[in-house]
C-alpha cells in the first residue's frame, strides 16, 4: 500500500526501463565484485612473497577500495544515478538506487538542467547529502525520463511561490 501524503494523494513513481535498472544495478554488483577479487588476489601476493613493496602495494589497494566504498554507500554515491524516483507532491523526492534509499526534500533541490555531456537532466541540489551535490535523469531512463524532469520542475515552482 502506497503512503498518502499529507494532501492525500500517493506520491508519482517514476521506474526506469529494464535497460537501465539492470545496467545500474549490474554496474554496483561488478564493481564490489572486482573489489573483493582485488583484495582476495592482493592477499595471495603478499602471502606469497611478504615484501616491503607489496606490503605497501596491498594496503594503498586495501585504503582505496575502503574509501571507495564509504564514498558509494554512507557517502551517497550510488545514488547518483537512480532506477527509481518517488515525488511526493509537496514534499520531496525518494531516489531508488542499488542498496540504497535516499529521501531529498524538495527545499533541498536548486534546478534541473538539460545536460549534453551526461545525455540526460542533471538535478542540482541546494544543500549536499553527504557527497551528492547532484543526480543524473540519464537518457536511457526510458520513456518515464521527460515526466519525471518535468514533475521535478512542477514541484520546484510549486514550492518557490
Amino acid at each position: 500500500m502506497q503512503e498518502l501524503t499529507p494532501q492525500g494523494t500517493p506520491p508519482r513513481i517514476f521506474k526506469a526501463g529494464q535497460f537501465w535498472s539492470s545496467n545500474v544495478c549490474g554496474a554496483a554488483l561488478g564493481g564490489a565484485g572486482a573489489g573483493i577479487l582485488m583484495l582476495v588476489m592482493m592477499g595471495i601476493v603478499v602471502w606469497m612473497k611478504p615484501v616491503q613493496e607489496n606490503l605497501l602495494f596491498a594496503a594503498t589497494l586495501t585504503l582505496v577500495l575502503v574509501i571507495s566504498g564509504l564514498c558509494f554507500l554512507p557517502g551517497n554515491m550510488s545514488a547518483v544515478y537512480p532506477y527509481a524516483v518517488a515525488v511526493e507532491e509537496g514534499k520531496g523526492l525518494q531516489l531508488s538506487a542499488p542498496f540504497k534509499k535516499l529521501y531529498i526534500p524538495i527545499q533541498d533541490i536548486r534546478d534541473v538542467r538539460k545536460s549534453f555531456l551526461q545525455q540526460g537532466y542533471v538535478v542540482r541540489l541546494k544543500r549536499r547529502h553527504r557527497l551528492l551535490t547532484s543526480f543524473v535523469i540519464h537518457s536511457f531512463f526510458g520513456d518515464q525520463a521527460e515526466p519525471l524532469a518535468s514533475a521535478i520542475q512542477k514541484e520546484i515552482r510549486r514550492h518557490a511561490s
